[in-house]
């Protein structure tokens, strides 16, 4: 059995694959009407399926539903967050003026992790790292302004130490992550044949297009950059 993710995918893969090895073939042909003094005016032949339809039964033999992320609990991640973040303040200097800050974020950090806790426990925001994140973002800049560290210690430094926090939340916020609902299949004809009853199987008729890519190179802010942008 196989995924209907990967049947899908395998197929699209296929044709990238197929577009390949016949553009290898094209550039072959070039080099052959580059040397061939009768040839080598003439246009080069290039095969393309700009759309291909693939009409082909399946059988539906499981659905797994869909598992949703769980968050650490907030004693948890508050305490890997401190301990991340004093040693990202690990300036002897800047961690004794800095007291009345670290004592401040710990704070409100600790209420907006419960906070969000509580919403997603209730359903009212889907569990995601990025609420944590953004909860302790907005904690960090609370405790700044009622420390007034912003004007003691270097934007550039609070911005490194603010970018690490970040970082480090996103990393230990959850406790499992999500999966999506998946769809399992059989698409190899003897299974098909065998296993198939009006209940469970189908016809995937699916039509895929072709769109060509191409790099494109050109300057951006004095340095050379090179792009893929549609032919």
């Amino acid at each position: 059995m196989s995924e209907l993710s990967e049947v899908l995918g395998s197929l699209m893969i296929s044709l990238v694959h197929a577009r390949r090895l016949a553009d290898e073939e094209t550039a072959a042909v070039a080099e052959y009407y580059k040397d061939h003094p009768l040839l080598e005016g003439m246009s080069l032949p290039r095969v393309r399926v700009p759309e291909l339809t693939i009409d082909m039964p399946l059988t539906i033999n499981q659905h797994i539903p869909a598992k949703n992320a769980e968050l650490d609990s907030p004693a948890n991640v508050h305490k890997a967050l401190m301990s991340h973040f004093n040693q990202a303040l690990d300036d002897e200097d800047i961690l004794s003026r800095t007291k009345s800050f670290q004592h401040n974020f710990d704070r409100e950090a600790r209420a907006a992790l419960d906070k969000v806790t509580e919403r997603q426990r209730n359903g009212d925001v889907r569990i995601s790292k990025e609420s944590m994140v953004r909860a302790v973002d907005e904690a960090f800049q609370k405790a700044l302004k009622k420390s007034g560290s912003d004007k003691e210690v270097p934007f550039e430094r609070l911005s490194a130490v603010n970018k690490q926090v970040r970082h480090n939340v996103s990393a230990i916020a959850l406790k499992s992550r999500s999966t999506p609902p998946a769809i399992k299949t059989s698409v190899v004809s003897s299974e098909v044949k065998e296993t198939a009853t009006p209940q469970n199987s189908i016809r995937l008729n699916i039509t895929i297009r072709e769109e060509g890519l191409e790099w494109a190179t050109g300057l951006e802010n004095g340095q050379t950059k090179n792009k893929l942008m549609p032919e």
